[in-house]
Order: C-alpha cells, then sequence, then structure tokens
C-alpha cells in the first residue's frame, strides 16, 4: 500500500503545528500564561474583548473562534489557572533520580 506524497507546505504546516505543541507542553509555559491570564479579566478589558480558539493536540478545532465580550469573568480565570496548576504538576510527575 503505497502512501499519498505530501506536498511541501503540507510538510511545513504538520512541522510548525508540532513544534506548537512541544513549545506549549514546556514547563515554564504554564507559569508565563498563568500570570497572562490576569490580563483577560472584565476588569481590563471592559468595552473589549477576546477571541476564543481551541486547539486540540493533533490540530483539530472543535468549534470556530467566538468572541467574549468583555473579557473572561474571574471564575473562568481561577478555573483555568487550576487546570494550568494540574497540568504543570503532571508536568513534572517524573524527576531525574536525586533530584
Amino acid at each position: 500500500m503505497k502512501t499519498e506524497k505530501k506536498t511541501k507546505d503540507e510538510r511545513i504546516a504538520k512541522l510548525t503545528r508540532e513544534r506548537d505543541e512541544a513549545l506549549a507542553g514546556q514547563v515554564h509555559a504554564y507559569h508565563f500564561a498563568s500570570y497572562a491570564l490576569n490580563k483577560l479579566s472584565t476588569d481590563h478589558l471592559t468595552a473589549s474583548g477576546l477571541v476564543l480558539s481551541i486547539t486540540v493536540l493533533g490540530g483539530r478545532e472543535p468549534f470556530a473562534p467566538v468572541l467574549i465580550r468583555d473579557g473572561l469573568s474571574k471564575e473562568t480565570i481561577a478555573a483555568l489557572k487550576a487546570d494550568l496548576a494540574r497540568s504543570y504538576n503532571a508536568a513534572i510527575a517524573f524527576k531525574p533520580e536525586g533530584a
């Protein structure tokens, strides 16, 4: 069975996605994301908004980008920070011997 050869643009898109996924999973990313969430609150984005898009590993987007008017609620930010902390703890679960 022959596999279909991908074009140069398709290969570049796949490698770019894989690079972005690898960078997103680095431990320090959780720190910076947690602090950046504070600037997305209704206190900072009143009369503005943010565009929410979600991409799962592999590149699938479950829904089209959507506008969240006036920013994120304090409850949403707290829930996202809790998920970031959970993901961080999973990322550091395996430590080298002696650490």
